[in-house]
């Protein structure tokens, strides 16, 4: 039972910081580890199949870019498949976190911890809704990000940014 009051706070700070902008720690640790994703959400996989639809460098919040990104790719497998991972381009271990929630839905998926390359792939399945992705990398204290919201089926219609 306390090991699933973590993972829920710890799903709360994600999406508190993914709509907010706030640069509370979340949890690190794959949530994959502790349970099974929701309904309509998949991963982190290793490998996002797919045409890319949707690429960004990380940026802080004062709009200095960062050599950090974003990918989200599509396919129409599982009735509409979106798999986003967040990169770096530096050398040693770094926090990493990708979350992806649906806007009609309170509940999030996410991976998130100290990396050496990528976090994610986190997958959303289902065409029709906007999907909202959250980025983030932090290196030496400084929070760079990206946030887009995507609805799958329509090869990468943005459908909510901030």
């Amino acid at each position: 039972m306390r090991r699933t009051a973590t993972v829920i706070c710890a799903v709360v700070l994600a999406v508190a910081g993914a709509v907010t902008g706030s640069s509370s720690a979340v949890a690190s640790v794959r949530p994959s580890l502790v349970q099974a994703p929701p309904p309509g959400y998949g991963g982190p996989v290793a490998t996002c199949s797919g045409t890319l639809v949707y690429t960004s460098s990380l940026r802080t919040a004062a709009g200095t870019w960062g050599d950090s990104y974003v990918d989200i790719t599509y396919t129409t497998a599982n009735n509409g498949t979106l798999c986003a991972k967040v990169f770096d381009n530096l050398s040693g271990s770094h926090h990493m976190e990708i979350v992806v929630r649906r806007s009609t839905w309170q509940t999030p998926w996410y991976d998130s911890g100290t990396f050496d390359t990528y976090a994610g792939g986190i997958q959303h399945f289902g065409n029709g809704v906007c999907v909202i992705f959250f980025s983030r990398v932090t290196v030496n204290g400084v929070n760079y990000e990206d946030r887009i919201g995507l609805t799958p089926g329509y090869a990468g219609n943005v459908c909510w940014q901030p």
